[in-house]
């Protein structure tokens, strides 16, 4: 599309922006492919959003990235640069919306799906998207662990990325032939605006639990933030599949009454209500009821966790909205693999198992525990750490709760950022210390996993929590090569320990 064109469609859209050079002459023969936000992915025909970050200011680098092709540019004030520039207040949201324009608002093309809410998102993503494809239905995906296009998928950098990368992702799609486009709606992409331009056939709600502190302040704040996913971006016949047993879903099901779907565990008066029947290391046995059925039905669902029958019932209960038979969604939750760092289980000979999981704020941890605890024939171990530069009160809590449901502890490093990683482990102690628990300290996080499993013995099970699938631990000096899943199977390979899926 050249600028002109684009120019044009900012006009009708009403998008408030002032042009330099203050005339569309010449516009046109300049040619825009893509809008970027990073200098370093500039290429020829690219527009370049100098979007202002909380330690750079993408404006210092319109120069790098005019030299490296950008022939035009987003930006909140004039750059002395003799190239087009659209300049507006607020970048990220614009960012977004002249994204969305620039490739044809691909939101209008797919079914959208958005998932929010502290927990579960992930692991609903990987379900819904198990339930489609395994009825034909093509699927592309945004969220934490990767984006896939229908196509090709790459390790995902943000949840929910920047709108200008948002948008390019969704246009795949599009390109692709997807039918259905998944994404995971983090509180900080809705709050930021990074999600203009987007619009959802559908919402899923899953809880809201004390996490994101130090950026939302307070859980009112928090609430208020996924609120404006339902508020503001959602198309005109839109539905939410809301879980009634958290104290903020009743919230959301008694404004938005009307678009609602419930599900929960706890009471039976509800659209989509389950219950476990049997539960060990390999999966659960669950029972589900959907109203207007007469007989319950059977799931065999190969993962674990009471909290993943929540995360089952959401991706059923969207699945049924999208004219999804409910048996032929049934079969695609029996199907679904090991989510990465979503309990991810490994038999280890005469060693127990061992869990990998993201479990980063008090209530994963003691649900995750909590689960582990009562599949765990042995003694229940934990390697844990809290990152730096975020939410510093949860950490004893994040203490209290190992120490409460784990029998041996080790107290490592996450992800410290800039913060002292010993300083850290010394504020997750406080809370170990109330239940005079067997715990070590290591600030080394590869030690800490490689003693817990020299620790292991038949019947027992060892968490690795916080980090998940995380190729990288971010330290002071910067991000260093470290995977939990990596430092497990090298163990088990030089003490000749065998792994079983």
């Amino acid at each position: 599309m050249n600028l002109k064109e684009l120019l044009c469609l900012i006009d009708e859209n009403s998008l408030s922006i002032n042009l330099y050079p203050p005339s569309y002459a010449h516009c046109e023969d300049v040619e825009i492919k893509r809008i970027v936000s990073d200098s370093r992915n500039v290429q020829e025909g690219d527009m370049f959003a100098c979007v202002k970050g909380e330690n750079f200011d993408g404006h210092d680098f319109a120069r790098t990235a005019m030299i490296s092709g950008a022939k035009a540019f987003l930006c909140e004030k004039r750059l002395d640069l003799d190239v087009p520039q659209i300049i507006c207040e607020d970048i990220r949201r614009n960012m977004g919306r002249v994204a969305s324009l620039l490739y044809g608002h691909p939101t209008r093309k797919l079914t959208m799906v958005g998932l929010t809410g502290t927990n579960g998102k992930t692991t609903t993503a990987f379900m819904l998207k198990s339930i489609l494809e395994n009825n034909g239905i093509k699927t592309g995906s945004l969220g934490t662990v990767y984006y896939d296009d229908g196509e090709n998928t790459v390790e995902a950098i943000h949840t929910t990325p920047e709108g200008s990368d948002l948008q390019y992702w969704l246009s795949r799609m599009a390109e692709n032939n997807c039918d259905v486009c998944i994404m995971e709606a983090s509180s900080h992409a809705i709050e930021q605006g990074r999600i203009e331009g987007t619009y959802f056939d559908r919402i899923g709600f899953s809880n809201l639990t004390e996490d994101h502190l130090d950026y939302h302040k307070n859980m009112e704040q928090y609430f208020l933030a996924k609120k404006k996913l339902f508020d503001c971006y959602v198309k005109k016949d839109w539905k939410s599949i809301i879980n009634i047993d958290d104290q903020y879903g009743k919230r959301l099901i008694n404004e938005y009454g009307t678009h609602v779907v419930t599900f929960g565990t706890k009471e039976k008066n509800v659209d989509f209500y389950a219950f476990i029947e049997e539960m060990s290391i390999d999966g659960m046995k669950v029972k589900i009821k959907v109203k207007g059925s007469k007989k319950n039905l059977s799931l065999k669902l190969p993962i674990l966790g009471d909290y993943n029958v929540h995360n089952a019932l959401e991706a059923l209960a969207i699945a049924s909205t999208l004219n999804v038979r409910l048996v032929s969604a049934l079969e695609g939750l029996s199907k679904i693999e090991q989510i990465p760092g979503r309990l991810e289980r490994y038999k280890l000979k005469n060693k127990g198992a061992c869990v990998i999981d993201f479990a980063h704020s008090p209530d994963s941890l003691e649900k995750v525990l909590s689960t582990l605890r009562l599949v765990c024939k042995g003694e229940l171990h934990i390697v844990f750490g809290a990152g730096g530069d975020r939410d510093r009160d949860k950490r004893p809590i994040m203490g209290e709760v190992a120490g409460k449901l784990a029998d041996k502890l080790i107290i490592t490093s996450d992800n410290p950022r800039s913060e002292d990683p010993e300083c850290i482990i010394s504020e997750i102690e406080k809370g170990v210390k109330k239940y005079n628990s067997n715990y070590d300290l290591s600030v080394d996080r590869k030690e800490a996993i490689e003693s817990g499993l020299k620790r292991l013995t038949e019947n027992d099970i060892l968490l690795l929590a916080g980090r998940g699938p995380e190729r990288y631990q971010i330290r002071k000096e910067g991000p260093v090569p470290l995977l939990d899943k990596d430092v497990l199977f090298n163990w088990c390979l030089k003490n000749k320990v065998e792994v079983h899926l």
